[in-house]
């Protein structure tokens, strides 16, 4: 997908500094990957709830797999939930915490950086404290 084609819905949120400081850099694709033009966004254009280990188009391992295909979801699933970024419901279903993500606003110039990270195919390197 072309930055060029974007419209200014999808451009809705951006990761909070929670989330850029606590993450790894493959788990903060992944998070802006959910927050952007990827099909992860539900009908108000806000982060949908994804199941969470069902290899099927628009699940978590669908979302990580589009974020970066050299991650593995069970990974990154485990550093979002014991960052508490994420939170898993009885359905196993995911849900991205409200606190994970803020209104972008016209000027900010940190979107198209996000998504170009997010369309990258970059491995990020593993950090020692993310075993």
């Amino acid at each position: 997908m072309s930055l060029n084609h974007l419209d200014s819905q999808s451009l809705k949120w951006h990761p909070t500094g929670l989330v850029t400081t606590l993450l790894s850099p493959g788990a903060r694709q992944v998070i802006r990957c959910w927050l952007g033009p990827f099909g992860f966004l539900d009908e108000q254009h806000h982060p949908r709830m994804l199941l969470s280990m069902i290899n099927e188009p628009g699940t978590f391992p669908d979302l990580v797999r589009t974020a970066n295909s050299n991650l593995v979801p069970a990974v990154v699933l485990n550093e979002l939930l014991r960052k508490g970024i994420v939170e898993t419901l009885e359905s196993g279903h995911i849900l991205l915490r409200r606190s994970a993500y803020a209104p972008a606003t016209s000027g900010d110039s940190q979107c198209t950086t996000e998504l170009e990270d997010c369309l990258t195919a970059y491995p990020p390197r593993r950090r020692f404290n993310d075993i």
